[in-house]
């Protein structure tokens, strides 16, 4: 093993302010992504010369212990050496910066951002040595020493890889963290998974991008009319000549947070990934909108700019052009996309709430298993009826059979009572009201929530996690009735009575 040194020279003091930038994990590590990329796209045939078979693996391990660690693993083409003192230094961009290595800043910035002290080592195809150099950022900026070690050991000339491993973190380690990192950056090279020239895995468990469903259905005003899928391709070209390609497309079924659109810059996802979508107000409107629920997209925004930390695009002062141009494209006969995802309703209510629901319930009684809630209860006297029941033509819709309701039995321990409550989901569009709640004994009532309900057809076509609040309310009304009741109110039904009218009139129709 031999020893030489390397000149981390100019921005020394710059280490010291890397751990404050503006940077989020997911971010951070992608710049260690984007060079084990660019390694080996730009070695491509010399790495499938030594292995037909080679594919590009990039490997993320977390660990907890001892201050934290993080190590990330790539069998691309490593750094030879030529570029070995540049890529030590700050803000000395590569020769070729039209790949996803572009400022010279990444690594340094991404490793000092989470850690105090960090080493890398790498083989570079085709050299007969490993190099390794380690970096204690604290001492490095109080000794302004601009020189580091770097130790050398011999190797076998066909073997290349590149590992970082970032210790006594400035960020814990942690599950959510964990989570956050995988779904993001699953967002973030979903298009290097798709073209298999990537396989990332996050300690051990590989990462996958799942696409939407796109919705297949007729016109919003044409029920009977010709089935389409509602996915329109997107190209654009601005008064400067940049020109944006890509989709748009309506989900099958809404997911506020899954939705919106994703912009790429050289096949990587800028904004538009986790649940950090891209969402201008003139295409989406508010957060609870249809379209805001519903549409998605990928555009590629390659003749833009990226901010040096790769999280936004430099828009040139073009985005209001860009965004009225898209609105127009999107929103134009014979298929106006915009209006589509406004307006679609699903032809037939869904019958039963599914597994979702039952995992929701499950939930909420596990919820009030787990908790003894202290609050105080108002009351009086009440006969709760059974639901009143309309023909199928009063309703507007088609008259259907009920679907089997989901049930749960939450037993509620509240202020020394006890009360047994069995919470139904029923899907009827001939019951008019949204919340029925009947007596079934002392201290045991039946809460019917219907998913039918116009109120819920309206606002709540969503995953059922998106529905468990809702749920909880109707279970807070009801027994809270009840407890009105026992405690003397005159007429307490009147409150779920008049929340029902409401729901099914001037509150169940979008301003």
């Amino acid at each position: 093993m031999a020893d030489s040194e390397i000149s981390i020279r100019p921005g020394v003091a710059m280490l010291g302010l890397f751990p404050h930038m503006k940077y989020q994990p997911w971010y951070a590590l992608g710049e260690l992504v984007d060079n084990a990329i660019q390694s080996h796209l730009a070695n491509k045939e010399a790495l499938l010369e030594v292995d037909p078979d080679h594919r590009l693996v990039v490997s993320i391990e977390f660990e907890r212990a001892d201050g934290g660690s993080i190590t990330v693993t790539d069998n691309a083409a490593g750094i030879d050496a030529r570029n070995w003192e540049r890529a030590f230094r700050v803000a000395e961009p590569p020769a070729d910066a039209s790949g996803l290595s572009q400022f010279g800043v990444g690594m340094k910035a991404a490793c000092c951002w989470f850690a105090r002290e960090w080493s890398l080592r790498t083989k570079a195809l085709a050299s007969d040595v490993s190099r390794t150099v380690s970096f204690n950022v604290p001492e490095i900026v109080a000794s302004r020493d601009e020189t580091l070690v770097v130790l050398e050991e011999p190797m076998d000339v066909r073997e290349h890889f590149t590992v970082i491993e970032m210790r006594n973190l400035h960020r814990p380690v942690n599950k959510v963290m964990r989570d956050k990192v995988t779904q993001y950056l699953g967002g973030i090279y979903r298009q290097f998974i798709r073209d298999k020239e990537l396989t990332l895995l996050v300690d051990g468990t590989k990462v996958d991008y799942d696409d939407p469903p796109v919705l297949v259905a007729p016109l919003y005003n044409d029920a009977g009319g010709e089935l389409h899928t509602w996915r329109q391709d997107v190209d654009i070209r601005l008064d400067s000549g940049r020109r944006v390609t890509g989709f748009v497309a309506i989900r099958e079924t809404g997911q506020t947070r899954q939705a919106g659109i994703a912009l790429f810059y050289r096949r990587k996802v800028v904004t538009g990934s986790g649940e950090e979508f891209y969402k201008p107000y003139e295409i989406f409107k508010s957060g609870n909108s249809f379209e805001s629920q519903r549409i998605f997209g990928e555009l590629h925004m390659d003749d833009f700019a990226v901010t040096y930390t790769k999280d936004a695009l430099v828009w040139y002062d073009e985005e209001d052009e860009f965004v009225d141009l898209l609105r127009a494209e999107l929103d134009a006969a014979p298929w106006p996309l915009i209006r589509q995802a406004r307006e679609h309703r699903k032809r037939t209510p869904e019958q039963e709430p599914g597994e979702a629901a039952k995992k929701m319930l499950d939930h909420i009684v596990e919820a009030f298993v787990a908790v003894e809630h202290d609050i105080e209860g108002a009351s009086g006297d009440d006969t709760s009826t059974e639901q009143p029941v309309l023909p199928g033509v009063g309703t507007g819709q088609p008259e259907q059979p009920p679907g089997p309701p989901v049930d749960r039995v939450i037993t509620i321990d509240f202020q020394g009572t006890t009360w047994d409550v069995d919470l139904r989901l029923v899907s009827d569009n001939a019951v008019l009201r949204w919340l029925t709640v009947k007596k079934e004994g002392d201290r045991s009532l039946v809460i019917s929530v219907n998913q039918a309900h116009p109120f819920m057809r309206a606002f709540c076509e969503t995953p059922s996690q998106e529905l468990e609040p809702v749920w909880r309310v109707a279970v807070a009304l009801g027994l809270a009735q009840e407890m009105a009741r026992l405690g003397g109110a005159v007429m307490p039904g009147l409150v779920t009575e008049n929340v029902n009218a409401l729901l099914r009139g001037v509150l169940a129709h979008k301003s």
